[in-house]
């Protein structure tokens, strides 16, 4: 029972913190990182890369038949020149050594974020465990049918941070050994 209690709190403490992370639109860093595998992320990251938020982008796992040409048909050549695709990484611990092997080649300190608001609690632990002295922006990105009601709580999205909830755990444990 003790331990179900305690289950369900962390629980809830992890949703709350997976809410939480905002985005101050005067964040500027030295690249902007997206981690594929959601909605709008990409979208999110060029509309950065076009408000010059930062030097240069990264989009980590990408699949390997997507090109630059295929993913941006429309976009000036200029801002194109900024985006890097990566192509290793296969899950969440393959972007943060993407992420890494990246930022150490092109000397990057900062990083602004972009991923799903429920992915950004693991992205960020995973990136932080390769390198400790990233600073890291969060830009989480919500779907566009969500809000910040509770009426959450009633959608996919509560079994998506359930799912995530444990990730985050076994992430963390495997971390300690």
């Amino acid at each position: 029972m003790i331990f179900l209690m305690f289950w369900l709190i962390g629980f809830l403490f992890f949703c709350l913190y997976a809410l939480s992370f905002k985005y101050a639109p005067q964040t500027h860093s030295d690249a902007i990182v997206v981690l594929t595998g959601g909605s709008n992320r990409v979208n999110t990251g060029l509309k950065l890369i076009k408000e010059k938020k930062a030097e240069y982008m990264l989009i980590s796992g990408v699949h390997k038949e997507v090109t630059k040409q295929k993913l941006f048909s429309n976009v000036d050549p200029v801002i194109l020149d900024k985006i890097t695709l990566g192509y290793m990484a296969l899950n969440t611990k393959g972007n943060a050594k993407e992420v890494n092997d990246w930022i150490k080649e092109k000397k990057i300190n900062s990083i602004l974020l972009v991923t799903s608001f429920y992915h950004m609690p693991r992205s960020i632990f995973e990136i932080q465990q390769l390198n400790k002295e990233i600073k890291i922006a969060p830009l989480p990105v919500f779907p566009k049918s969500f809000n910040n009601s509770v009426d959450w709580i009633k959608t996919r999205y509560a079994w998506l941070l359930f799912i995530e909830y444990h990730k985050v755990i076994y992430t963390r444990l495997k971390a300690l050994f």
